[in-house]
């Protein structure tokens, strides 16, 4: 394929409310992450390495934990409201509902399971304050955005993503300025409030555009049947992306994950390109998978040549850049840069897999998708346990690149063999 073709393809990709989307997820997401990046780098050189993992542990855990929250109430708003806005009163309701019981019910779980979870080192108060920010607060924030997208409303969805990265910089500087001595405590006081601001701010906004919470008991049941297999979905995926950050505070030092969580940090500040298109696309997958696997599977063609192209450019970047670590974070990070370089391929890795992954869900097969996301999560949960006490950081990386690897072939070979299977039902 030449480059006019490709060219010619990725031009065709981006057009119409697509293209529009896709821009405005763009935009908040470049912000968002020099926000991110903001926050991040004055966060960890204010904390250090030691504090700074304690940190990153508890919100590992906290971002594990949370697609749980909602139990996948949000995703099945999406789903439903897309095509019918009058629905929209009672799936925002009973979402709303979801977290704030189901939220409050894990903090509690885990705030009594943390001795054995997390290091002496953290406090109870600092484990209570970071679980609460991300069950409770986060979680409306996510529903909000999510509210917002149901009726594709995408810009003002994007609009509360960079009020988030705002408050939580302001959050940041407020640590270095008016705390000479800050403590894994401090930061956490300051990340419950700006927290709570932001998912006060984004429930109100949802409630004036759209309408108010109309919750209805009776459905809850129905809605968390069939949204449990989202929250399994991405709570496997983070598992992948965030257990080991947890496991490596238990298992190894706060040092090491504060090394290797600064690395992964900066993979996920390069994946803005790759958020925005899955983000814009994610409604789409459901209306093209409507009509069978097969056609979901045509519409996840046309993002091939941005996504390769996306691809390559994240891996040389990577591997080029990352010497830059300690200029930015400082000499104490120094080790960051090998990790950097080691995780290098996950986004290129992610890519293809949320390709194939999304299009398995938008044809109704989210079940296939979980199941080999949680062997997967699973493997890498094994994985961690053998190889972080032995290699430290770079055990953990080298699990997560196993495990990421083997999820990407196996949810391929599952949808080419649904997609052959629905071909051959069609003669």
């Amino acid at each position: 394929m030449n480059l006019s073709t490709i060219k010619s393809k990725i031009s065709g990709l981006f057009r119409k409310d697509l293209a529009r989307d896709t821009l405005w997820m763009l935009i908040a997401k470049v912000f968002r992450v020099l926000m991110q990046a903001g926050s991040f780098i004055i966060i960890a050189r204010t904390l250090g390495a030691e504090n700074y993992g304690s940190f990153i542990s508890v919100t590992a855990l906290g971002t594990l934990v949370r697609p749980f929250v909602a139990l996948g109430s949000e995703h099945i708003l999406i789903k439903y409201v897309s095509t019918n806005k009058s629905l929209f009163g009672m799936y925002w309701g009973n979402t709303l509902l979801a977290i704030f019981l189901n939220g409050a019910f894990l903090t509690a779980v885990l705030l009594l399971l943390s001795p054995l979870i997390f290091s002496n080192n953290i406090s109870w108060l600092s484990i209570l304050l970071i679980l609460t920010a991300n069950f409770i607060f986060l979680s409306f924030s996510d529903a909000s955005v999510k509210a917002l997208m149901s009726v594709y409303k995408v810009k003002k969805a994007a609009q509360l993503g960079i009020l988030d990265t705002c408050i939580k910089l302001m959050a940041a500087m407020c640590l270095v300025i008016f705390f000479p001595q800050p403590t894994v405590n401090t930061w956490a006081d300051l990340f419950l409030i700006s927290s709570a601001m932001v998912s006060g701010i984004s429930v109100f906004t949802v409630t004036r555009l759209i309408g108010y919470p109309q919750p209805v008991i009776s459905k809850l049941k129905p809605i968390v049947k069939e949204g449990i297999y989202f929250s399994i979905s991405a709570s496997a995926n983070n598992i992948n992306s965030n257990l080991d950050k947890t496991m490596l505070a238990s298992l190894s030092t706060l040092t090491a994950t504060g090394i290797y969580g600064s690395a992964y940090r900066f993979i996920d500040v390069g994946n803005i390109l790759l958020v925005s298109i899955f983000g814009a696309s994610y409604t789409r997958f459901f209306k093209h998978g409507a009509s069978g696997i097969k056609s979901s599977l045509g519409f996840a063609k046309r993002l091939l040549p941005a996504l390769g192209l996306y691809g390559v450019v994240s891996l040389l970047g990577y591997l080029i850049l990352a010497p830059l670590l300690p200029t930015i974070l400082g000499e104490e990070y120094r080790n960051s840069v090998e990790a950097l370089r080691w995780l290098a391929p996950l986004p290129a890795i992610a890519a293809f897999q949320h390709l194939a992954a999304n299009t398995l869900m938008g044809a109704g097969h989210q079940k296939a998708r979980s199941a080999v996301q949680v062997a997967s999560a699973l493997l890498n949960i094994g994985l961690n346990f053998w190889l972080i006490p032995e290699y430290g950081w770079k055990g953990a990386a080298i699990a997560t690149l196993i495990s990421d690897s083997l999820r990407l072939i196996f949810v391929w070979l599952i949808l080419f063999c649904l997609t052959r299977r629905e071909v051959k039902h069609e003669y």
